[in-house]
């Protein structure tokens, strides 16, 4: 797996929640910083949420492997 830096997702999250800030501090409207609030978190979130199933899945697979190869050194009861 590749470092959460150098993977795409982790660059538009970032381009996408400075963008939400933007919108958030220089907007015209009340809606518009709330829009902008909104964006940020939810780029944010999502990005956190995405990484942790990820990694979660990963560290799944990685103890099933484990246990299988475990389980294939144990010697058969005779």
């Amino acid at each position: 797996m590749k470092a959460g830096i150098k993977s795409t997702e982790f660059w538009m999250t970032l381009i996408g929640t400075i963008a939400g800030m933007v919108m958030a501090v220089m907007g015209e409207s009340q809606w518009t910083q709330i829009g902008g609030g909104l964006m940020a978190a939810i780029f944010g979130s999502s990005y956190t949420v995405g990484r942790s199933l990820v990694k979660g899945g990963q560290a799944k697979s990685s103890a099933a492997a484990s246990v299988a190869e475990a389980l294939a050194k144990k010697s058969p009861a005779d």
